[in-house]
């Protein structure tokens, strides 16, 4: 479905207002140096791509190596300015291994940094998330206890586009904690994530506007979400939660405006008439629900159509 993220752990090698932001920060405006003329892709744009270093559409644009970061890094994420390619930065994925216990005890201590990149669906900006950790298990032989396991470490979210090509604003979160699912809105109107602690698996979902301020939060003590669609015209967000025990619903569909300006919840307990087969998010914030009766469409308000 249109708009729909495959949810992807970036739990690499790993052996097992605004509460939520250890810091936000807008980055201040710097002139981009000026484009090599070797740059120029086949389409004329400003635009955000990702691609392979050892593709042949990579090969072809010939940027000159001061335009590059992390130059061995085989993902590359390319912002194009007037169809001149104005950084090339490598996501990093590195990791390594050793023992972190003393005489007494194995400890198995991994160090390592993960990025992603995510472009949204109009090309014209894109979120970096980037994960620096360290991970510590304790492999001794007889030990059973899991409480001397850790993960520390720090996620940060940066927003690039054409004019920014280093970051128009970067937040990171709160420690240990990792993102899991990411969808750029298009227009530069934000974006809406969910996040985990390693090791506890429930996701929480965060709202985020065009500054990267958070504009709605369900955390996972409410609800876990376990789904995240767009719409396809990017102005609503709709993700399927599930609740604990005891609440009216036991699994629902929340459908959010991307400017905060309507929020409703279809709802449903297992086996009611009300629990769908399957649902999708329309252009205009529709939700299609797919029930062994039929299809039932609702408005961005929640009215039935």
């Amino acid at each position: 479905m249109g708009g729909m993220v495959v949810r992807t752990l970036l739990l690499v090698g790993l052996l097992a207002g605004l509460p939520w932001l250890r810091s936000s920060e807008t980055m201040p405006e710097t002139a981009p140096a000026a484009p090599p003329t070797g740059s120029t892709p086949a389409t004329s744009a400003s635009r955000i791509e990702v691609l392979a270093l050892d593709s042949d559409a990579y090969r072809a644009l010939a940027i000159p190596r001061s335009y590059k970061s992390d130059v061995e890094a085989s993902t590359r994420l390319l912002v194009f300015r007037d169809g001149l390619c104005v950084r090339d930065r490598g996501l990093i994925t590195s990791h390594k291994t050793q023992n972190g216990g003393d005489t007494r005890s194995i400890v198995m201590e991994e160090t390592g940094i993960t990025e992603r990149a995510v472009v949204a669906s109009d090309e014209r900006t894109a979120i970096v998330a980037s994960t620096r950790y360290v991970s510590r298990v304790d492999v001794t032989p007889g030990t059973t206890s899991t409480k001397n396991d850790t993960i520390r470490g720090a996620t940060t979210l940066t927003l690039v586009d054409p004019a920014h090509p280093d970051g128009r604003w970067r937040v990171t979160l709160e420690e240990a904690r990792w993102v899991q699912d990411v969808i750029v809105l298009p227009a530069g109107a934000g974006a809406a994530i969910t996040t985990f602690l390693p090791r506890t698996g429930p996701s929480d979902l965060r709202l985020l506007d065009a500054s990267g301020r958070e504009r709605l939060r369900v955390p996972e003590s409410a609800a876990e979400t376990l789904r995240l669609e767009a719409s396809p015209d990017g102005g609503f967000v709709a993700a399927e939660l599930a609740f604990p025990e005891g609440g009216t619903w036991e699994r629902a569909v929340m459908v959010v405006a991307a400017d905060g300006a309507t929020q409703w919840t279809y709802g449903w307990r297992y086996g009611d008439d009300k629990e769908p087969t399957d649902w999708g998010l329309e252009r205009g914030g529709i939700l299609t629900v797919r029930l062994a009766s039929g299809v039932r469409r609702f408005d961005s308000t929640g009215r039935r159509r």
